[in-house]
């Protein structure tokens, strides 16, 4: 039997770790993103899925289940798509607008334009591997988004959620959560670390809990309460909002050098 693929086709889609409307949300679909169904629950009201972008799993409702062929699900599984790098992006679908966020994935997109359509959606999308912006640009683009455990998008975004998707937006593929993430890419000391860098920060356990996005000397992009800029040093992160140091540093990772 073939496996069963679904595509996001809301411009957000909360993704739970049961199945349970009462069950945190973990991690969310942006739209244009593939996942695989793993299994449905007996009464068809939840299904398990694992998102095709990083592996994560969870239970979407099946009522918000979009099922497409697997022939399609081969074909997006072996191109590269472009992301949007507009805040907010308006497409429009049965005569309803859907507002997408920064980040959201257009499958397959450009041969569906007319040519006015067509310049548009060059104009505020882009494909990954091509993106010559530096990351910081559009993490400045989330500046005061809202924190939300297991956003991912411009109406409300987590600290990994945050950097997977910057990071994503310009060809550097993130696990989901801050201590999977922490693992990749090549450790450099905070004298030698650059824009674009991304770092880590660890609870009093010594668990990875907390990352940002090195903007500059000793400065610091991250969603804590709200994407902010905030000072980095040696200890940590100082938040001139609070007065106080608000995270510890455990390391800082560069993972690509083209940003350097």
């Amino acid at each position: 039997m073939k496996p069963t693929f679904g595509l996001c086709i809301y411009s957000t889609l909360a993704v739970r770790g049961k199945a349970a409307h009462a069950s945190e949300m973990t991690t969310q679909l942006l739209y244009g993103e593939l996942y695989k169904v793993l299994s449905i629950d007996d009464k068809k009201e939840w299904i398990q899925i694992k998102m095709l972008k990083d592996d994560y799993e969870g239970w979407i409702t099946y009522g918000q289940h979009n099922e497409v062929a697997p022939e399609y699900a081969e074909r997006y599984m072996k191109e590269e798509h472009p992301v949007v790098t507009r805040l907010i992006y308006p497409i429009f679908d049965n005569q309803k607008t859907i507002n997408l966020s920064v980040g959201s994935t257009l499958p397959f997109h450009y041969e569906k334009c007319n040519s006015m359509q067509l310049k548009y959606a060059q104009l505020h999308s882009v494909l990954p591997s091509k993106n010559e912006e530096h990351p910081l640009s559009t993490a400045e683009k989330y500046m005061g988004v809202p924190y939300l455990w297991g956003g991912r998008s411009i109406f409300g975004i987590d600290c990994s959620g945050f950097a997977q998707t910057v990071m994503g937006a310009h060809g550097v593929n993130l696990p989901r959560d801050a201590y999977q993430q922490a693992e990749i890419g090549t450790k450099v000391s905070f004298s030698q670390c650059k824009p674009g860098d991304l770092a880590y920060f660890n609870n009093e356990k010594g668990r990875i809990t907390h990352v940002g996005i090195v903007s500059g000397k000793e400065k610091i992009i991250h969603s804590s309460h709200f994407v902010r800029e905030d000072i980095l040093n040696t200890n940590g992160i100082f938040s001139n909002r609070e007065g106080k140091q608000t995270h510890e540093l455990s390391h800082i990772m560069r993972v690509s050098k083209k940003f350097i």
